[in-house]
């Protein structure tokens, strides 16, 4: 049985998730919450119920509770690294809400601390144990679509959640705290995605960003981006806020012999198509799945069990880097209009 922290603050993204992960996983026994301003201490124990430890507003004080197995940390970006910064430094695995940062050295240096002190630090991009990402990542390396040519993917989302909020727009649209828009926030999944689907890294980016919506904000609601794999082949990102609701995601890997392709956003299946002698004429397959997996749930199980050495971690703080710099890669391309190399 497991000892996890919990570790948020008014307004920080995903709470309730975590807090239902908490309260059903039979691995956790105890739940250390730490607010720095105590506002979500009430909704936290209402949840948690008597798996609920003590509370805090400091890290001092938390790890005077003692050390916990792992620390899941959701709080606006800019102020993440003060936090995972000690906890890092005391030895703590830590699964941290993306961005987790506003700029790719913060998560730099995060990481050099994690690497020193024998600490997991995992970034919460979950889509990595859907079973439509794990089903086509096994095709894909397995050599299902033969030698990689290109990939695209797809992340829109509605538009509705910047609308309803202009004149006091929620922290993700302000660059100052989150860094950046929804390449940051959103875009991010299908960028590690992608890369964790090919096993391969991002090695040049091209991009442009702008407010397709014209809100009042100084981040982009929509980023077009174009990249290239270390092996060579190319692929592209359509990541924006452009619908009335959560709307059109998915991604298709093309490769000498086939494609696999997944719209999750419509149909929770996964077509894959070979001319591979080894389809033994069953060129063309479809896998259906009883809905995308079991979310946060399930990535904190595994998370959870990385760090107490039970499995590998579901991502590394390298991955979590690699990542981060190709979306501030983006926005820099975006700038200056140049292609960027990683």
């Amino acid at each position: 049985m497991a000892t996890v922290a919990l570790i948020t603050e008014e307004g920080a993204a995903h709470q309730q998730p975590y807090r239902d992960a908490i309260r059903e996983l039979d691995i956790i026994e105890r739940a250390e919450l730490m607010d720095p301003g105590g506002a979500t201490f009430a909704d936290s124990v209402a949840t948690i119920g008597g798996k609920a430890g003590g509370t805090h507003t400091s890290v001092d004080s938390l790890l005077a509770a003692g050390k916990p197995d792992m620390a899941i940390v959701t709080m606006i970006a800019a102020h993440a690294p003060d936090v995972i910064r000690p906890l890092l430094e005391a030895g703590v695995h830590v699964m941290a809400e993306k961005p987790a940062c506003v700029n790719v050295g913060q998560f730099e240096e995060l990481t050099g601390l994690a690497d020193a002190n024998g600490a997991h630090l995992m970034l919460a991009l979950a889509n990595r144990i859907s079973p439509t990402v794990e089903d086509a990542r096994r095709i894909i390396q397995g050599d299902g679509v033969g030698d990689l040519y290109a990939v695209r993917a797809v992340q829109v989302d509605d538009q509705t959640r910047i609308q309803r909020r202009l004149n006091d727009p929620d922290w993700t649209f302000q660059k100052k705290l989150a860094g950046g828009g929804h390449l940051s926030w959103l875009g991010i999944h299908r960028l590690d995605m992608l890369s964790y689907l090919v096993g391969e890294d991002i090695a040049e980016v091209s991009a442009m960003t702008s407010v397709a919506g014209g809100a009042p904000i100084d981040v982009e609601d929509l980023g077009i981006v174009t990249f290239k794999f270390a092996g060579g082949a190319l692929g592209v990102l359509f990541s924006g806020y452009l619908m009335d609701q959560k709307g059109h995601n998915g991604f298709t890997v093309y490769g000498s012999e086939g494609w696999v392709r997944a719209h999750e956003g419509e149909a929770d299946a996964l077509e894959w198509r070979s001319i591979s002698p080894a389809m033994v004429g069953s060129n063309d397959r479809r896998f259906e799945y009883d809905g995308r997996g079991s979310g946060y749930l399930g990535w904190v199980e595994r998370t959870l069990q990385a760090c107490l050495g039970e499995i590998d971690p579901p991502i590394t703080a390298e991955d979590g880097v690699k990542v981060l710099r190709v979306v501030h890669a983006a926005y820099a391309s975006a700038e200056s209009g140049s292609r960027v190399r990683l």
